[in-house]
């Protein structure tokens, strides 16, 4: 096999790979796994920009452990790109449900 035929056989292999582990991805598990009801409502106010202090110090631990919240400032904080792809997710699994 040459070197071209083997990297076209690997880039395929990794693209079926990619395709089944995506139909097979839990985002619900993903989300709400070490979240409490309300969290993810306010993470929608902090990435919004509504209320950047709008987190208790329960949710803004959880949130931090979580990635998806960076502080900033005193007792603010800013969603991170983790954050607002979570709430992308949300809203599509929302959506198709």
């Amino acid at each position: 096999m040459s070197g071209m035929a083997y990297a076209y056989f690997m880039c395929g292999l990794a693209a079926v790979f990619g395709i089944v582990k995506l139909t097979t991805f839990d985002a619900t598990g993903f989300l709400s796994r070490g979240l409490k009801r309300g969290d993810l409502y306010a993470l929608i106010e902090v990435a919004s920009g509504l209320r950047p202090d709008g987190l208790t110090p329960d949710q803004a631990s959880r949130l931090q452990a979580r990635g998806m919240v960076r502080i900033y400032g005193k007792g603010l904080y800013r969603a991170t790109l983790r954050g607002r792809i979570a709430l992308w997710l949300r809203q599509s699994v929302r959506r198709t449900a």
